[in-house]
């Protein structure tokens, strides 16, 4: 469909930028910011741009003086036709050339007069780099096409899922797992992990037994039946769990643990304080291990067996909740965290578990940029090295600018829901690929649904409507209205 007519300003058309006039009415009801444009060319190539901002103008009204005169009584609209001079200026990011399949970036600008039309879906299928037998997470905004995206593409390098808290990310995350759990043995199935820090995500246990899941298993681990196997722990761990060890008591607790593996019995805190305490060593440096190994033992969770059993648990097609919202404790949580997010990572790099998705739910608290953390080290070494070993994870935050540097760096794709804090924008600005001033102004205005997809995943950022979900989660009824009235229902009333 024709929109317009490239026009010749002070500033373009360039090799990266156009502008062009939409007239037609039809034309200014599917012209819109993100909109997907191409141009034909004279020697059969295609430039492919999108529209970042509209401006509107008309000649009449661009004088004052007419406008004055209008107003004073004068009525000149009755003697011009200043309707028919009302017109769209359409001002345009060229993103690359489209020849034989081929894109390649563009270094020509385009002819002047030459007349701009809306893409071809085939064309922008291919030009942006999606997949037919991608995750379908919703569709191309403006475009009314669907956004399939690779599955390789979006989680391999990982992915973080960014935006306001009631944005959508718990939604959005929800419509990711499930195009996960959908797909066949064929297709390749990888495990996925949750961590589930509100208790959002158990409604998805609902697709056990659901036609269109039939290869999907969905597990539920409550945060009360979690137990961390002490065996499999070195002093590295522990060091990692409580920061302020020295190097001293970590070197006394690593002969310790050496000794208790020795003897061939179960490991646990409690037959490791015994072995701190029978040991010849400096009075002070076992005082303070038999502390920090008290405090860990007060969690409540080391034994000498895991659960889950992840070696068993992690199996192709299945999620595995970790619900840790009956946990008051953030450090309790992090240690927890940590402890499993080191088990996965040693258990993909013996190949002993499938390919595996790990989701950490409020990322900030768990890699935090400025402050210490049981899990910070753990996440910052899956997101540098945690692809050779198709380890993925997907971090998910409402305050990106508290998250780490090293961890978000690490994340080649982003999909950016509604955010409103200029720190968090400009972090975001510094982190994510392709991102313009033009499209940061856009994310403050996404609706609850819409996000911005760039990096990795696609060769161009884009605009995505992400698609209903099938499963239920304790967030979509929720409201405060709604919770007032079944306590007023169900508390006993007083006199």
């Amino acid at each position: 469909m024709g929109l317009g007519i490239v026009v010749a300003t002070e500033t373009s058309p360039t090799p990266h930028l156009l502008h062009f006039v939409i007239s037609e009415e039809n034309a200014r009801a599917i012209a819109e910011n993100g909109t997907f444009v191409q141009i034909q060319n004279a020697d059969g190539s295609l430039t492919v741009g999108m529209i970042q901002s509209l401006r509107r103008t008309n000649r009449y009204f661009s004088s004052t003086d007419v406008v004055h005169g209008s107003s004073s009584g004068f009525a000149p609209p009755q003697l011009f036709p200043a309707e028919k001079w009302d017109y769209i200026i359409a001002e345009t990011k060229v993103l690359g050339i489209f020849r034989n399949g081929i894109q390649s970036r563009s270094t020509k600008p385009v002819l002047p007069g030459s007349e701009v039309e809306l893409a071809d879906p085939k064309v922008l299928e291919r030009f942006i780099g999606l997949d037919q037998k991608g995750l379908e997470i919703g569709m191309l905004k403006q475009m009314q096409m669907p956004a399939k995206i690779s599955m390789d593409r979006l989680l391999q390098k990982h992915l973080a899922i960014l935006s306001i808290s009631g944005g959508g990310k718990s939604y959005t995350t929800t419509v990711i797992i499930e195009e996960l759990l959908k797909r066949s043995p064929q297709e390749g199935r990888p495990a996925l992990v949750m961590f589930d820090v509100h208790g959002e995500f158990s409604g998805l246990e609902s697709l056990n037994g659901h036609p269109k899941f039939r290869h999907a298993n969905v597990k539920v681990i409550d945060g009360s039946t979690i137990k961390l196997a002490t065996g499999t722990m070195k002093s590295g761990d522990f060091l990692a769990m409580q920061p302020a060890m020295s190097h001293a008591q970590a070197r006394e607790l690593s002969r310790a643990i050496a000794m208790q593996k020795r003897k061939d019995k179960p490991i646990t805190i409690s037959t490791l304080k015994q072995q701190v305490a029978a040991m010849e060593m400096n009075n002070l440096v076992q005082d303070a291990l038999l502390g920090w190994l008290t405090v860990l033992e007060n969690i409540g969770v080391f034994s000498y067996y895991e659960e889950p059993d992840l070696q068993e648990s992690l199996q192709p097609g299945t999620l595995l909740i970790i619900d840790l919202s009956n946990i008051i404790s953030l450090w309790s949580k992090q240690v927890i965290v940590y402890y499993f997010l080191k088990r996965i990572f040693e258990l993909r790099r013996e190949r002993v578990i499938p390919p595996t998705i790990t989701f950490v739910e409020e990322a900030h608290q768990f890699c935090p940029e400025m402050t210490v953390s049981p899990t910070k080290k753990i996440i910052e070494t899956i997101a540098r090295e945690g692809r050779k070993f198709l380890c993925s994870l997907v971090l998910i935050s409402q305050r990106p600018v508290n998250l780490s540097t090293t961890a978000l760096s690490q994340c080649n794709s982003h999909l950016i829901m509604r955010i409103l804090n200029p720190h968090d924008l400009n972090y975001i600005a510094k982190t994510s690929e392709g991102i313009t001033k033009e499209t940061l102004d856009t994310i403050t205005s996404l609706g609850v649904g819409e996000g911005l997809l760039a990096g990795n995943a696609v060769n161009y950022p884009i605009f995505v409507q992400i698609r209903k979900k099938i499963s239920r989660a304790s967030f979509d009824e929720i409201t405060l209205s709604s919770e007032s009235q079944r306590y007023e229902r169900l508390s006993p009333k007083i006199s």
